[in-house]
């Protein structure tokens, strides 16, 4: 490919629209405010300078049973405080905007979130920004969230906009993703799938992590996943990725959900400022099948475009 159309490939993953400028690898357009550039490490845009970050996050479910826990109980389980919410209309669907605190790493932020979607799909833009900067940056971020557009032409390529590929087999395959994480299926298709269905996750960190002991921090990485609880590590080693140092976990726990008992396999690999996890889950009594086929698939991960 000669230089001059691969200026023009890039420059069109930032092309302004009528309704803004597409977020690359969603289906929603917004006006960020002046300073603010497409993010490296999620879906949105951000300005390092004064901490602040617009992450755009498209849900496949419902507009209705995601807004209905958008409400001072539901964002103090996740450690926001609400300060007010207003319904609204956006691209003439039903919208909330919600304006919320939350503390982190010993610094208050505050946030502008907009809820909005169909029966189908929910779409929500979450701009934060240091209580410190209210004056300078509440407004701009404000209007940034109310000139969402999520109506604009959904990508063709799910790798839009990652710095990363995998390649997907006749088991697993690339059903979507949900901002920077990208999700293979049996199906192809988000869901729902069945209780014994195999899943695979892969997504880079959304802030920047120093990791000192891989070993550790992989093994940290491991109980926090949500979807599991009484999670015990039955194999772990240190592998490579590439070229790239990582560090692997076989683990078993019991779905929160279900209660049925769900093997988990995790790869963590170490990048420029922060990590890629790949996780897999699916019911133990197909573990022997698929671990070899999570393990392929972790083994052709690959940084860049392409």
């Amino acid at each position: 490919m000669a230089a001059r159309e691969l200026i023009v490939i890039l420059l069109l993953s930032y092309a302004p629209f009528a309704q803004g400028v597409r977020v690359p690898g969603t289906s929603v357009a917004l006006e960020p405010p002046a300073g603010f550039t497409p993010a490296t490490r999620f879906t949105g845009f951000e300005r390092a300078d004064v901490q602040g970050s617009i992450m755009v996050t498209e849900i496949p479910g419902p507009f209705a049973s995601v807004s209905a826990g958008m409400n001072a109980s539901g964002l103090a389980s996740r450690g926001m405080t609400l300060l007010s919410s207003a319904k609204r209309q956006v691209d003439g669907r039903p919208a909330l905007l919600l304006s919320v605190t939350q503390a982190a790493n010993g610094i208050e932020f505050m946030k502008w979130m907009l809820v909005t979607g169909d029966a189908k799909r929910t779409v929500m833009v979450v701009a934060t920004f240091p209580k410190q900067s209210e004056a300078e940056l509440s407004e701009p971020m404000r209007a940034a969230v109310l000139s969402t557009h999520s109506t604009v032409a959904a990508p063709t390529d799910a790798f839009e906009g990652l710095a990363f590929r995998v390649t997907p087999s006749a088991t697993l395959k690339i059903a979507g993703r949900m901002n920077n994480m990208l999700m293979l299926t049996e199906s192809g298709t988000m869901g729902p799938h069945g209780p014994d269905a195999a899943v695979f996750f892969v997504g880079t960190s959304v802030s920047t992590v120093s990791i000192a002991d891989l070993k550790a921090f992989a093994a940290t990485r491991a109980q926090q996943t949500t979807q599991l609880k009484g999670i015990r590590i039955s194999r772990q080693a240190e592998t490579t990725i590439g070229a790239s140092p990582a560090h692997e976990i076989v683990a078993d726990g019991t779905d929160a959900a279900t209660g049925r008992s769900v093997t988990l396999y995790q790869i963590v690999v170490p990048d420029e400022g922060g990590y890629v996890v790949m996780q897999g889950l699916v019911a133990s009594s197909r573990a022997a099948t698929m671990v070899p086929e999570f393990r392929r698939i972790a083994n052709s991960y690959r940084r860049g475009a392409r």
